[in-house]
């Protein structure tokens, strides 16, 4: 099954980062880019907005990211640029791509980094993914995963966490007759505990069990499995 990730992604090689450290409110979203040739740098058009144009098309001029830039289009608050990029300096995220099979649907850069969502064909592609980054001086942060055709999440009121861990253990037999998994397997594969599993698990089944044999969310058996886990919150759980 496909996945759906989002990466943060920091480091010095990110396109136009030294500009957005003049311009710290600024935000970048990536609206079209077009690969290098043999002969050229690739060409990427990224919408600004939230913080000081003066500041950014100042510092623009100076980047070492940056080969060229041309201002295309006003709207709003908003300005749209034609960047062309100095791969010299930065790093081609194309290989990876390819390696991987991965899908790259947005990317969203600010001061603090760049935010990756892409599409993946599995846990092994993502974990190779990070690992190809990593290879390539980025520091990578894993902010969410979860199957690319889950719209049960929303549904039964599961959390991305739930869902994945629900998911996860469905694929690989925890729920079987004997099981052909075990908990501690399945635990290693998200890097956390046993217990902090246990307890996303069973919120999760409790969740599901609620929403189609329960009173519905909000109900007796949803306060009561609440009270049970201390009031805990999966969305706030490692």
């Amino acid at each position: 099954m496909s996945l759906i990730a989002e990466l943060r992604l920091t480091g010095a090689q990110l396109v136009l980062r030294p500009t957005l450290r003049a311009a710290p409110g600024m935000t970048l979203e990536r609206e079209w880019a077009t690969p290098a040739d043999r002969a050229s740098d690739p060409v990427l058009f990224v919408w600004a907005s939230g913080g000081d144009f003066d500041a950014f098309e100042g510092e623009i001029e100076s980047d070492p990211t940056v080969n060229d830039h041309e201002l295309i289009d006003r709207a709003d608050d908003r300005r749209l640029y034609r960047v062309v990029v100095n791969r010299d300096v930065t790093v081609n995220p194309g290989p990876i791509d390819r390696a991987t099979g991965a899908s790259r649907l947005s990317i969203e850069t600010t001061v603090d980094g760049a935010v990756l969502k892409l599409r993946l064909p599995g846990r092994e592609a993502l974990t190779e993914y990070i690992h190809l980054l990593r290879e390539q001086g980025f520091e990578v942060e894993l902010l969410s995963v979860h199957p690319a055709d889950d719209e049960q999440g929303q549904q039964y009121g599961l959390s991305e966490k739930q869902s994945e861990a629900l998911a996860e253990a469905l694929e690989s037999g925890y729920f079987e007759v004997p099981r052909e998994t075990d908990l501690e397997t399945l635990a290693e594969s998200f890097d956390i505990s046993e217990q902090a599993l246990s307890e996303r698990l069973r919120r999760g089944v409790s969740s599901v069990l609620e929403a189609t044999v329960g009173d519905g969310p909000g109900g007796e058996s949803e306060s009561a499995t609440a009270a049970s886990d201390g009031g805990v919150d999966d969305r706030d759980d490692d």
